[in-house]
């Protein structure tokens, strides 16, 4: 697929991560939400963003560099996180029909955003889990903990295996985040980790704020 196309329809898309965590069916508390994500309405500023992406005035990125890239990425499986005992199967989480990105429906699992890219390839990989559930932590319940350094871990289902590095981590209320840094084209390979965090609102039944750790392909 044309980058610059992939690149719009990514963030149209993924922009649903970000708008909020909310509670589908328990009384809302901090430690049982079950939902990541609504579909963020500031599309427009995104398809800008998108298309600076690939031609912003002194870029050394070229249409002949993007075809020669031969960085491949993998299909992930698995991912582990030592620096916080992480050990899950990765799910796909696809578009719904209702434009909402879909989530993973187990505590344990969290998701790999499938309408975007590959870890290991040029971009922005996006993998999401559940902080906490109905029943109390979730897979990235500790995801807060990791430091610059910290590896993670992604597995394909064929074996092969990538490392990525913590370059830092952000926070971002929910509708005021950066969508295409998160899940836009990138020169370099990342993988950026999401989860809810700050406050639990009640009537509105979701988290206010997003944690994205930031990583990069460790490539020696």
């Amino acid at each position: 697929m044309n980058t610059f196309l992939r690149t719009v329809g990514t963030l149209l898309l993924s922009s649903a991560l970000l708008a909020g965590c909310q509670q589908a069916t328990e009384e809302p508390t901090p430690e049982n939400s079950n939902t990541l994500a609504q579909t963020d309405s500031n599309l427009e500023e995104t398809v800008v963003k998108s298309e600076a992406s690939i031609g912003l005035p002194g870029s050394q990125l070229t249409a002949s560099k993007l075809i020669k890239d031969e960085r491949e990425g993998i299909v992930p499986d698995r991912i582990r996180i030592p620096a916080i005992e992480v050990d899950a199967k990765i799910q796909r989480t696809p578009l719904l029909d209702n434009g909402q990105m879909g989530v993973p429906d187990v505590a344990e699992e969290p998701g790999w955003y499938e309408q975007g890219y590959l870890p290991g390839e040029p971009g922005n990989a996006v993998i999401a889990g559940h902080v906490d559930w109905t029943d109390g932590p979730a897979v990235f319940y500790e995801l807060n903990k990791l430091k610059p350094g910290d590896e993670v871990h992604v597995e394909s289902l064929d074996g092969k295996n990538l490392t990525f590095v913590v370059q830092r981590m952000e926070t971002y209320p929910m509708d005021d985040s950066p969508v295409r840094s998160i899940f836009g084209f990138s020169n370099g390979s990342h993988l950026n980790l999401i989860t809810c965090t700050g406050d639990w609102n009640t009537e509105g039944r979701f988290y206010e704020d997003r944690l994205v750790v930031y990583t990069t392909l460790k490539t020696d």
